[in-house]
């Protein structure tokens, strides 16, 4: 099958990705949009900058394996190199080039390709490893029989250990449609090991090495995917329950089947005009897609996709409705959903809970329509303790998940402490590094910040800690295990007794436990959104985020322009003092509700 002249060639992100790229990419009447938008540009760069040096990262610990082939650098004859190596049985090639199947209208090639037997007729055989910079793995004891796992410097099916309480995640599907790919390229090629080869048992496998670890002190480790083990729910038309679990190789050749015939058709000169296969819904990818500006004026500005995008339905889900005649917000919210849900669960039993989802949905739909961001849930008072010290508290982490800034907003009217002396009012408190961070350095930042809060917590025993959500408590769990370690470069007995003081002080409020007990957030609950919705707090910065912040720290520590890493600075400080004083701006319009 071709595109007229060009054969269909399809490589691994399309399975995983929307449908309407593929049918715009074989779109002889669309041409891809250039300008800022296009593949290349600043802001993606800094977007792949991570997963790169990860990428690196792992295919260097691959490179350590005795005999193991890197073709990295090998700018010129790449494929030939690749030829070579597999003939010599390599081990493990590493940024192998493969090439394409016709047949299978697929191309690419996977990160690095691990021997693990011979071939039908005798030579070498290939299984495929995909990197990617998540996590693949979650624990789970029912599922977890389909799962190997070995060390990076042997990575290899035959001597993987199976495990007995890790699985793959099904809800991150992406990576294992990827390795699926490459799987079926190997079988096309003719590379694969022969299902009967001892040690694989007729298993069909591919490699994953994600961000996961079995212990924090050990590196990413290979995992093994059978690639036939059912575990993926999906929309089933003739199941009973609307439902059925697939495997990753079933649900790999249902999509790419689906985006061949997407760009058969798209190409045909026979379609009819205005009549294309797929039409947009707008989904998380879009914010990045370089078709993005092709597909905009195809929808509605008042479109489901385009406007819920807070516990947004998912592209079965439109569709569904669309098919029922509901497209907008103004539909859903008007539909009488008693008499649509008898057309609409059937298509949607893909979903657990799929009632719930809509009916959350039309609920967002209707205080979209009537321009309400936040509704109450109740009528009943909204009890908050206070104290004479109220502290809000708010960390920043870098992309590699480490602790750089404690921001603290101090109102201490009575000047409890030394510290509020010199101050007329609430004050901003940071303790801060942009520095790159090891361990040592996370936790000496850390035994600081954890220092000033003990004391602040000795010196005024009804001292209020505020926060929003669990992620501040979170890492100072972390922190107090890790000083609670003898032996270990960050043990501090002292640090750890003042965190373990703490956590177990009682002095923390969760004000994000509040806001959803008592309100519906249009966008969700968010800080950002109830704080400008509620209070009407407004960030000084005008892109504030949790990822923007990463990317400025990051600025801030390795920018060579050191008006850059100054600047970078001062916008991370900026932010989070907003931060900060947003939770103190949200705990008094709450106080003001239960006055009035």
């Amino acid at each position: 099958m071709s595109a007229g002249s060009r054969p269909i060639l399809l490589d691994s992100w399309a399975a995983r990705s929307c449908p309407v790229k593929t049918q715009n990419a074989f779109d002889p009447s669309i041409s891809l949009p250039a300008g800022d938008d296009a593949p290349g540009c600043e802001s993606e760069a800094e977007l792949f900058a991570a997963p790169a040096a990860f990428n690196q990262d792992v295919c260097g610990r691959l490179a350590t394996a005795i005999g193991a082939v890197d073709l990295r650098r090998s700018d010129a004859g790449r494929r030939a190199a690749t030829s070579r190596a597999l003939d010599d049985a390599a081990p493990v090639v590493i940024a192998p080039l493969l090439a394409a199947s016709a047949s299978g209208h697929r191309k690419g090639s996977p990160d690095a390709l691990v021997q693990a037997g011979r071939t039908a007729d005798g030579r070498p055989g290939y299984l495929p490893v995909h990197i990617t910079p998540h996590p693949v793995l979650e624990r789970h004891h029912t599922h977890a029989e389909f799962t190997w796992l070995s060390p990076l410097d042997d990575a290899s099916p035959l001597t993987a250990a199976l495990s007995t309480e890790q699985t793959f995640r099904s809800g991150r599907q992406g990576p294992l449609l990827q390795a699926a790919h490459f799987w079926r390229l190997l079988d096309d090629l003719g590379l694969l090991p022969a299902p009967d080869f001892p040690g694989l048992a007729g298993r069909r496998l591919a490699g994953l090495i994600g961000t996961d670890t079995l212990d924090p002190a050990d590196s990413p480790v290979a995992s093994w995917l059978d690639l036939d083990h059912r575990f993926i729910r999906t929309y089933s038309r003739t199941a009973a329950s609307g439902w059925r679990r697939r495997s990753v190789l079933d649900r790999y050749d249902h999509e790419h089947a689906f985006r061949v015939a997407v760009a058969a058709h798209a190409a045909s000169p026979d379609r009819p005009a205005g009549r294309p296969m797929v039409s947009p819904i707008m989904v998380r990818e879009c914010e990045s897609c370089q078709w993005w500006s092709v597909c905009r004026p195809r929808l509605d500005a008042d479109d489901l996709s385009v406007r819920i995008s807070k516990a947004p339905l998912d592209v079965r889900e439109i569709a569904a409705l669309r098919r029922l005649g509901i497209r907008t917000v103004d539909d859903l919210a008007a539909a009488d959903l008693d008499t649509v849900l008898p057309g609409y669960l059937p298509q949607v039993q893909h979903r657990p809970e799929p009632e719930r989802r809509i009916r959350l949905a039309a609920r967002r739909a209707r205080l979209i329509r009537d321009g309400v961001a936040l509704e109450r849930n109740d009528d009943e008072p909204i009890l908050l303790p206070s104290s004479r010290l109220e502290i809000d508290l708010d960390i920043e982490t870098s992309p590699d998940d480490r602790v750089y800034l404690w921001g603290l907003w101090v109102d201490d009217p009575d000047a409890r402490l030394a510290s509020s002396t010199s101050h007329s009012g609430p004050y901003y408190l940071s303790f801060s590094s942009f520095d790159e961070l090891d361990d040592v350095t996370e936790a000496t930042l850390a035994a600081e910040a954890v220092e000033w809060l003990d004391e602040a917590v000795r010196a005024v025993p009804d001292c209020l800690i505020v926060h929003y959500s669990d992620y501040e408590r979170v890492h100072l769990r972390r922190f107090a295990r890790n000083f609670s370690r003898p032996g270990s470069p960050t043990h501090s007995p002292d640090a750890a007794a003042r965190a373990g003081h703490l956590l177990d002080s009682g002095h923390f409020l969760d004000l994000f436990t509040v806001m959803r007990r008592h309100f519906f957030g249009t966008a969700g609950l968010g800080l950002k959104a109830v704080a400008q919705a509620g209070p009407g707090f407004r960030w000084r910065d005008p892109e504030p985020g949790g990822l923007n912040s990463q990317t400025w720290w990051s600025r801030a520590v390795g920018d060579p322009d050191p008006d850059v890493r100054r600047e970078s600075a001062e916008r991370v400080l900026r932010y989070n003092e907003d931060d900060v004083r947003a939770t103190h701006a949200l705990r008094a319009w709450l106080r003001g509700l239960s006055s009035s």
